[in-house]
């Protein structure tokens, strides 16, 4: 309640109306009062004094120390109403310069925004030709730790529970910036795949069969970012990875059980070329599908590259070709870039997408329609993180409606953030920490190996039988019949 002295209201008075411009004198003795207060005074003073706000000493009033309480709290007051007095008188001249300063910040943001697509890929560039780069040493894929997912292979392929072999190629998750290629000791990276890529993109295939899924050294996603001859280069040493897994793969598939090859993103690049490579021959009799997804897949591939395997035309085929590229409503860009920009690897070399029909495989309807497949035939998507390979994540269902047109599929945007793009610094490049469509490709890879074993002409396998018992015969002379007896 203390009330400050009067030489001091009346100057403090004069500079506010100096300050604001202010003639009226109630419109100023409101704030004036509640401002009043002094651990707000002393708070403000001490944040300008630290951004150098306030020039000059502030002149203190001697404190005795026979002064009072009551005198004390007086002089304090005084000297949080002069420092108010200099914050106003320093606001009043600079007010020019705030605000051009003000106005050059909102300019740097609206040109950041602009250009944050350039900015971003910018900053992913090694900065070093790739004949020169010194690459990632090559993984060996003869151990196991090289594989994000491999089985037991010890262990008889008979006992276990589902019949396929599904060879999973992860999407990217390497940015760049330092790398064309994810080194193979880049143990935050690894640790990314563990904890949210085998969840979410590996493990759909658990129930469809023995899973495998190579580390390898995928092109960072710059090379998809820009048309250097370097980053074709990065690409193809990433597929080289893919290859050699692959050839290990096979050499531990006995010819009893099918194969399902599934690639996301990048995965979808390396695995388009393991098609044309690996299935136009014999070997094409053991391929129940091959799901393609998040990169394009021209249509003209079917009459040179893949003349053996055929787009799927409805949910139980097999022999054939799956994919899509999905995209929310405000996927715009990178949709045109999706259909425009990114290059495709055939016989010929790697050519743009731009100007070719795509393939789309409508996963709510498995048809390549471009019928509107409403949210209720969505079978449910999972954002999975740090779970055990073993444990199934629950999924969300009736999420989205889907529909194929132009070769894209247009999804619904979902009411779960889970399930849109990360709204953060290149954001819509990022692979996602969740797989839209799950459950559906879960119970199609499923419904498709069925069919698979109960049509094709694989051979059949009974259990061993090292594991019976073995009853030893003796031997008995043979006593022959004679007539009449």
């Amino acid at each position: 309640n203390t009330t400050p002295s009067t030489p001091v209201t009346t100057q403090l008075m004069k500079v506010i109306v100096a300050a604001t411009g202010s003639t009226t004198i109630m419109p100023v003795m409101m704030p004036f009062r509640i401002l009043r207060n002094k651990l707000f005074f002393s708070s403000a003073l001490a944040m300008l004094i630290k951004f150098h706000l306030i020039e000059g000493p502030l002149v203190k009033p001697p404190i005795s120390r026979d002064t009072d309480k009551r005198e004390f709290t007086l002089i304090n007051t005084e000297i949080s109403y002069y420092s108010l007095m200099k914050i106003l008188i320093w606001i009043r001249e600079q007010k020019r310069l705030l605000f051009v300063g003000f106005g050059l910040f909102l300019l740097i943001l609206v040109a950041l925004y602009l250009y944050r697509d350039d900015i971003f890929q910018s900053m992913q560039d090694p900065g070093e030709p790739f004949q020169t780069y010194e690459k990632p040493k090559a993984a060996d894929y003869s151990l196991t730790g090289s594989w994000l997912a491999q089985p037991d292979l010890n262990a008889d392929p008979f006992l276990y529970p589902a019949p396929a072999d599904v060879f999973v190629i992860v999407p990217t998750t390497y940015k760049g910036g330092d790398h064309w290629n994810l080194s193979s000791d880049d143990t935050r990276q690894i640790a990314k795949l563990k904890r949210i890529t085998r969840p979410n993109y590996v493990d759909t295939f658990t129930d469809v069969g023995r899973l495998f899924a190579p580390y390898y050294r995928q092109a960072s996603l710059y090379t998809f970012l820009t048309a250097r001859e370097d980053a074709r280069r990065a690409q193809d040493l990433a597929y080289s990875d893919v290859r050699r897994a692959f050839d290990v793969f096979l050499r531990n598939n006995p010819p009893e059980r099918p194969i399902v090859v599934v690639g996301y993103g990048q995965g979808a690049l390396h695995g388009t070329r393991l098609v044309a490579d690996y299935f136009q021959g014999p070997l094409n009799d053991k391929l129940v599908a091959a799901y393609l997804i998040d990169h394009p897949v021209p249509l003209d591939l079917f009459e040179t590259d893949f003349q053996q395997t055929p787009p799927c035309e409805t949910s139980s085929d097999i022999k054939c070709v799956i994919g899509f590229g999905a995209f929310y409503p405000s996927d715009q860009i990178i949709a045109e870039r999706f259909a425009d920009d990114l290059l495709v690897r055939s016989q010929t070399g790697y050519q743009s997408a731009r100007g070719r029909k795509l393939l789309c495989t409508n996963p709510l309807l498995w048809n390549r329609t471009e019928d509107y497949a409403p949210n209720r035939l969505h079978k449910g998507g999972v954002a999975a993180q740090d779970m055990e390979p073993d444990t199934r994540p629950a999924p969300l269902s009736k999420l989205v409606g889907a529909q194929c047109q132009d070769g894209l599929l247009l999804v619904d945007k979902p009411n779960n953030s889970l399930f849109r793009r990360p709204f953060k610094f290149g954001g819509k490049y990022r692979t996602p920490r969740s797989n839209l469509f799950y459950e559906d490709l879960r119970l199609n890879a499923m419904e498709r190996v069925q069919t698979m074993i109960t049509t094709s002409d694989l051979p059949k396998r009974v259990k061993k039988l090292d594991d019976l018992e073995v009853i030893d015969l003796k031997e008995s002379p043979v006593v022959p019949i004679k007539p009449g007896e």
